[in-house]
């Protein structure tokens, strides 16, 4: 079991010392090593929407990792909670806390040069996301 507070004092070194403008948090079922580019992310809906004539604008997706969801397409980026420079550990450990909500198997820093905010809290798309730390 990973420490919480020693796990963001080793987020906030990492971005306190960083090289990169931008740093999230990602946990995915894709396995990735230091370095890896991230794959892109889709913008999914929960609730279906429809046009004028009752077709359904965003397809259902029926199997894989994001089932039971309606796929909005790709996005410009990849899907992260955001680490700001400024956070302090009680921060980053709120955050943690708040990624640790997403089901998945790994737990990643990722790191871009260039970002914008998504929808859910704390949400921050990094555009050409790397992996730069692997925590289990």
């Amino acid at each position: 079991m990973i420490n919480i507070e020693e796990l963001a004092k080793k987020i906030k070194s990492i971005v306190k010392n960083g090289d990169y403008y931008h740093y999230g948090l990602r946990k995915d079922d894709y396995e990735y090593n230091i370095g890896d580019a991230c794959h892109k992310s889709h913008q999914l809906w929960q609730d279906p929407e429809y046009d004028e004539d009752g077709e359904l604008i965003h397809p259902y997706i029926w199997e894989g990792p994001y089932k039971g969801f309606y796929d909005g397409g790709e996005l410009n980026g990849t899907c992260s909670i955001g680490i700001d420079y400024y956070d302090e550990v009680e921060d980053i450990i709120k955050k943690i806390e708040l990624v640790e909500t997403y089901i998945a198997d790994h737990l990643y820093l990722i790191a871009g040069y260039y970002a914008g905010a998504g929808n859910d809290r704390e949400e921050l798309i990094i555009d050409n996301a790397v992996v730069i730390e692997k925590f289990y």
